[in-house]
């Protein structure tokens, strides 16, 4: 009984101790970082989102996305009125909806993505789930730099994240809105790119 016990406590141990998880993919060695550490750069861009969102700020907003993704992503200036349409009031409280941010890394290529699911109260009612995938670094393309998908929702959604998951996207559920928006009722500001 207490060899069981004991190898119940060092299996725990064992996997506990793991912070990261490294892997080789096309040759390129990446490395997913998985602990309760806040990396600075996903603190910097929820805290810039969420008051962005707080002050109803479109241009701030897009500001925050890659080069790249403003590039791509398909009536961005429309989903970012969306999104602020549907955030009624300030924040009440952010809080991480997994258990922590994903950190991949690809230090030979000089790449770090970081992503984090939230779920976002306000003072106006609203609890919504929030996704964030963001570009804090990359040598090889600096235009990818800044968040690249957003996701925001009255729904919690499960991504998988991988390499199928890639690419530039914002997008915003809000089921109020699903039958017909018309344009000019949630176009508040003029952004360019």
């Amino acid at each position: 009984m207490k060899k069981i016990i004991f190898l119940i406590i060092a299996s725990a141990l064992l996997i506990s101790a793991c912070s990261s998880v490294k892997n080789t993919v096309d040759g390129a060695k990446s490395e997913i970082t998985k602990n309760d550490k806040q990396p600075p750069e996903e603190k910097e861009y929820r805290d810039k989102v969420i008051a962005a969102m707080d002050d109803q700020n479109a241009d701030a907003l897009k500001a925050l996305f890659s080069k790249n993704a403003r590039d791509n992503i398909e009536d961005m200036d429309f989903k970012i009125a969306l999104l602020l349409k549907r955030y009624k009031g300030k924040s009440k409280s952010v809080k991480y909806d997994r258990n922590f941010p994903v950190v991949t890394e690809d230090k030979e290529r000089g790449i770090k993505r970081i992503e984090t699911y939230y779920v976002v109260k306000t003072d106006g009612g609203n609890i919504d789930f929030m996704y964030l995938q963001v570009v804090a670094k990359d040598d090889e393309d600096p235009d990818e730099i800044g968040i690249s998908s957003m996701m925001y929702s009255p729904e919690i959604w499960q991504i998988t994240m991988d390499d199928s998951n890639r690419g530039y996207y914002l997008w915003v559920d809000n089921p109020l809105w699903a039958d017909f928006v018309q344009p000019d009722d949630v176009m508040t500001t003029e952004s360019s790119r």
